[in-house]
């Protein structure tokens, strides 16, 4: 179908013609008369068109100008964005050689490689293996407190489990030392699946919300005074002989990416003092809870299959008797 024209051809024959007479009017014209027309024209006809083109360049500037700003904003943010990431991980890295420091001697530095596990949600792979000394059953630590514990070593590599792994325990106790008991990973969904439970607590130890609770050193894998968690709140259960508490843990998964391998010698010579958690254990209370790590049955720590960055290694399941 044929689009009808905008205009009449007529019209604008007319009007070109009547401009292009104009044009020859204007030229013949004296030089005074010639100012006083265009001047006529500048301030009827071409007055409007001017301010158009004002207006037009002035729009132009405008959008330029905003569009050069939100660039700038973009940049900025950019940057404000790495730099709030670089001081956080550079305060992370401070306060991890302030517990060196502390420490002096007995642990082993590494990168988590990966945030989650090989094969597993609840594990993470390390960058130092049997060739720096590191062993199966070793505790795994931030400057905040205990992440998790060595599962496997090869020689460069080491496979970790965290405290939302099944396979998760240890024993704790308040940080007054008034209650004793096993802490595990909670069993919830979501967020909340990162969250630790304190299970086994005498119904005349009660805690309150807000009472910090640190590994007990009983069961030989984790030494006294490794700060845990937070207690938040009583969890409840069937039991009626003991009480079962959720704990907020110390350290953040996300902040899990330079950790300690404590030594079994530093294990042995103890840790209390470090993390300035240091109680007075009462020994009638060390028996409720003194199989807690011996709970766990002995791993096979040689590996078969090399650990590899790209493996998709899975701790093996153990069955708690």
């Amino acid at each position: 179908m044929r689009r009808p024209a905008r205009t009449n051809p007529t019209v604008d024959l007319v009007l070109a013609a009547a401009c292009g007479i104009a044009a020859l009017v204007c030229l013949i014209l004296p030089t005074s008369a010639r100012s006083g027309a265009a001047a006529t024209l500048r301030a009827t006809l071409v007055r409007p068109l001017a301010s158009m083109q004002v207006k037009a360049e002035l729009a132009r500037r405008a959008f330029l100008s905003h569009d050069t700003a939100l660039r700038i904003v973009d940049s900025v943010s950019l940057r404000s964005q790495r730099l709030t990431g670089v001081e956080e991980e550079n305060e992370r890295l401070r306060k991890l050689l302030g517990l060196g420091s502390a420490l002096k001697w007995g642990f082993i530095p590494a990168e988590a490689l990966q945030g989650r596990g090989l094969g597993d949600d609840f594990t993470f792979t390390l960058s130092a293996g049997k060739d720096a000394g590191v062993v199966a059953e070793s505790p795994v630590v931030t400057a905040e407190g205990l992440v998790g514990e060595i599962v496997r070593a090869d020689k460069t590599l080491s496979l970790a489990i965290f405290w939302p792994h099944s396979d998760f325990r240890v024993s704790a106790m308040a940080a007054d030392g008034s209650a004793f008991g096993i802490v595990t990973g909670h069993r919830g969904e979501g967020a909340s699946k990162y969250f630790m439970e304190l299970h086994s607590v005498p119904l005349r130890s009660p805690l309150k919300a807000g009472t910090a609770i640190v590994s007990s050193g009983l069961g030989g894998v984790y030494p006294r005074g490794i700060p845990i968690g937070v207690v938040v709140s009583e969890i409840k259960t069937t039991e009626g002989f003991a009480k079962s508490y959720l704990v907020r843990p110390t350290v953040s998964i996300s902040d899990i990416s330079s950790v300690f391998i404590l030594t079994p010698e530093r294990v042995h010579s103890g840790v209390e003092n470090i993390w300035s958690a240091g109680v007075n254990v009462d020994s009638a209370r060390k028996a409720l809870v003194a199989a807690g790590d011996s709970l766990r049955p002995k791993r096979d720590t040689s590996l078969k299959t090399p650990l590899r960055r790209d493996s998709a290694l899975k701790v093996p399941p153990r069955k708690i008797p």
